[in-house]
């Protein structure tokens, strides 16, 4: 059986994508992310293996034990206001990476920016360095 140590979790989803058996229920709405993790008699210990913080351990199995469920409010993302991430993530993150990679070679504090933004403004980035060095004649025009 699996035992969360809720002062730990992330709320990642590591456990939930290597469950094998599916014993770990993830669910999203646009501002929360709960994890509810059932009684489980198999002792596979992926989900103990793949926690990056160390949040679970598996337990003999208890019918009296009650199945844990964790909760988060998911962070907004800075730019479009979308929910992205938990907080407990997030900060790990930044307590992980040295200040100055945290934010881009513009100063926008990337961690805390929704990754489809992120890739919105590294396509717009992108062109912006590509696109004034070429000049491309449309069909009409001739070569």
């Amino acid at each position: 059986m699996i035992r969360v140590d809720p002062g730990l979790c992330l709320g990642c989803k590591s456990c939930s994508n290597v469950c094998p058996s599916q014993n770990i229920v993830l669910t999203e709405t646009a501002d929360e992310r709960s994890i509810h993790w059932k009684r489980c008699k198999e002792e596979c210990d992926l989900c103990v293996e793949f926690c990056p913080a160390k949040a679970l351990t598996l337990v003999p199995f208890n019918e009296s034990v009650l199945e844990p469920e964790v909760s988060f409010d998911l962070a907004a993302c800075k730019i479009c206001g979308s929910r992205y991430a938990t907080e407990p993530m997030l900060k790990r993150i930044e307590s992980n990476l040295p200040a100055d990679s945290q934010r881009d070679s513009e100063g926008l504090e990337w961690i805390r920016v929704c990754p489809t933004c992120r890739r919105s403004i590294e396509a717009e980035r992108a062109v912006r360095e590509m696109v004034p060095g070429r000049y491309r004649k449309s069909p009409r025009e001739g070569i």
